[in-house]
């Protein structure tokens, strides 16, 4: 006797989010092929966060630093940034995701590259409201070993409104006020 499940099937929730990931790297990837030089930093910038004399070469201390956008009057609803410290004791220990509720949520990452002073974060948002203007995209936590200021180089790789159309933006980053 072959009995017959009559049980709704329901789409499994991974399965949603795997398609709305996929939809924002589509989105993402559009964005960087056709992004001119000129948005898309090539080059990247080099940033200082000033750190405390009075520790020790072996102390460790802890800080945050923030990384904020700024997309003009265009909604951002897509970036991707590389972040790698150019001094020697850095380790990213934790990222927070920005200020606005499109971003609220911390970025994808490669928690394998976050193990090499060296991080590539990214976002998108399909959200009716985005950021435009300056905004916190990320917030991210260091463990820092020694004394003075730690360099950092800031590569912008993606910024782009909702349907991929690359805009011009400039990034920057700085001690987190917490």
């Amino acid at each position: 006797m072959t009995r017959f499940n009559n049980k709704r099937r329901s789409f499994p929730f991974a399965w949603v989010a795997l398609l709305v990931l996929d939809a924002g790297l589509v989105v993402m990837t559009v964005a960087q092929d056709q992004q001119p030089a000129s948005v898309n930093n090539i080059d990247p910038v080099i940033m200082r966060i000033d750190g405390p004399d009075n520790v020790g070469d072996y102390g460790i201390r802890f800080e945050a630093i923030d990384v904020t956008v700024d997309s003009g009057e265009a909604p951002l609803a897509a970036w991707q940034f590389e972040l790698q410290s150019r001094s020697p004791g850095v380790e990213i220990v934790g990222i927070e995701g920005g200020e606005h509720d499109a971003f609220a949520e911390p970025p994808y990452y490669d928690p394998q590259a976050m193990n090499n002073d060296r991080v590539i974060l990214a976002a998108f948002s399909t959200a009716d409201e985005l950021p435009s203007g300056r905004s916190r995209i990320a917030r991210l936590h260091l463990q820092l070993e020694g004394p003075g200021p730690t360099d950092f180089e800031l590569r912008v790789n993606v910024t782009a409104t909702v349907d991929g159309e690359p805009i011009p933006a400039t990034a920057s980053i700085q001690k987190s006020t917490i």
